[in-house]
């Protein structure tokens, strides 16, 4: 199973390195949504915690969503029913999860590095901030794989993923943006300790939905 998932990882990579249009689309839309929001901002800059935070997290979140949704419809009919005869519902899906953290991961450090560097830097606790940048792009590959997989059944139609993304992905952005905001002052577990067990719960319920509902949708 390891060995199968690392075969379409490296496809998926190979693919990604040889097209290279998604990453550079992706890429474009961060550094040209930031600069945007930095000359709006001026002469003052963000002055706002909230601001700061908000914005930030919406950015990764539109990214993100472009960045997965490439994931399923970058598949031929052929490489499908290719699939479908050498590889398990859980082989094909939990390579596709990895791959996705993966993308999202560089992302949100890009996101968050060009960011800083343009509209200032609000974290004070910058190590559980880095820790809380993984969790949130586990969180958010983790819900937009399984609104792509979803997506993909239904005549492809890669619009279903904007709409059904939406009303799971709230709670989780809410939460992020709500530890993002204690991020800026002294790291106190007992302030994140109730939102960020919740969020580590999210992610095991939109795993554990992923493989259920994958293994379905893939037999139809």
């Amino acid at each position: 199973m390891i060995s199968k998932i690392f075969a379409i990882l490296y496809k998926d990579f190979k693919i990604e390195i040889n097209q290279s249009h998604l990453f550079f689309s992706v890429g474009l839309y961060v550094v040209s949504s930031i600069y945007i929001i930095y000359i709006s901002y001026q002469p003052t800059g963000i002055l706002s915690l909230e601001h700061w935070v908000s914005i930030f997290w919406v950015i990764i979140l539109f990214s993100s969503i472009s960045a997965v949704s490439k994931s399923f419809f970058q598949e031929s009919g052929n490489r499908n029913y290719y699939y479908y005869y050498v590889l398990s519902p859980d082989e094909l899906i939990f390579s596709k999860l990895i791959y996705n953290f993966l993308f999202i991961v560089f992302v949100t450090f890009l996101t968050f590095i060009i960011f800083s560097f343009l509209l200032g830097n609000f974290i004070y606790s910058l190590s559980f901030f880095l820790t809380l940048l993984f969790v949130g792009a586990l969180s958010i590959s983790n819900c937009l794989t399984l609104i792509s997989a979803i997506s993909h059944q239904v005549k492809n139609n890669s619009i279903l993923i904007s709409v059904l993304s939406f009303p799971v992905i709230i709670p989780i952005l809410l939460l992020l943006i709500r530890l993002s905001k204690i991020s800026s002052s002294e790291f106190s577990w007992n302030l994140i300790q109730d939102d960020f067990y919740l969020l580590i719960l999210l992610n095991i319920i939109l795993v554990a939905m992923t493989k259920i509902l994958f293994s379905y949708l893939w037999r139809n």
